[in-house]
């Protein structure tokens, strides 16, 4: 993954997606900003994102995601539509301030307005519609709704005989009907509640994604 924009919401992201074990590059184009960041886990380049030598160079054939979260719109459009030059099938997620403007939602494959934003409502923009972490839920456990993906060695077990994490709860389906239990089957296709501690949230993501 790779994130353009080295802010206050830029870096949260970039920690949030870190603990989930995926690889994160943070591109900021300010020394200082940079610097003030403490973590050797997540890679920091001091340059201009909108260089495509710059791009050419972080993006490779693993990078699947690409989230432009600096704070012009302009500079957000460029970096996402330069990234789809390298890589076609990139996800491509910018910050844009006018939320009125429907045209870069034409350009890019999801936006994010500022007036609504959070750490978690970019989280889920970068991360797709197969994984979403409930927005509104404090403290560090996290809760999202999670698709079953057919591939997943999961899919049609009961909920008592799944191999699942420990740390981590089956809360209901998605649909929130009724509570899961020992006899509920995760069935491929389906999406499920899932409460899990940080520590245990990628393997949870990974379990039902058949990762």
């Amino acid at each position: 993954m790779v994130i353009a924009g080295g802010g206050r919401v830029g870096f949260r992201v970039a920690e949030f997606f870190k603990q989930r074990g995926h690889s994160v590059t943070v591109i900021e184009q300010d020394p200082d900003r940079a610097h003030e960041q403490d973590s050797d886990d997540i890679e920091i380049v001091i340059d201009d994102a909108t260089h495509p030598s710059v791009l050419s160079n972080v993006i490779t054939e693993e990078t699947t995601v690409i989230g432009a979260l600096t704070d012009s719109d302009s500079t957000n459009l460029a970096v996402c539509l330069a990234a789809k030059t390298f890589q076609p099938d990139i996800r491509t997620v910018a910050r844009i301030t006018n939320a009125d403007d429907e045209e870069f939602e034409q350009l890019v494959d999801e936006v994010v307005f500022p007036e609504r934003a959070s750490v978690k409502t970019a989280v889920n923009a970068l991360s797709g519609s197969d994984v979403r972490t409930f927005e509104d839920v404090t403290g560090k456990m996290e809760v999202f709704d999670i698709r079953v993906a057919p591939e997943s060695p999961i899919a049609g077990q009961f909920l008592d005989d799944a191999d699942l994490p420990e740390g981590s709860l089956v809360i209901s389906g998605a649909g929130g009907e009724r509570t899961a239990t020992s006899e509920t089957r995760l069935e491929a296709g389906e999406r499920y509640i899932i409460a899990a501690d940080p520590a245990a949230a990628d393997s949870v993501i990974s379990a039902f994604r058949g990762e």
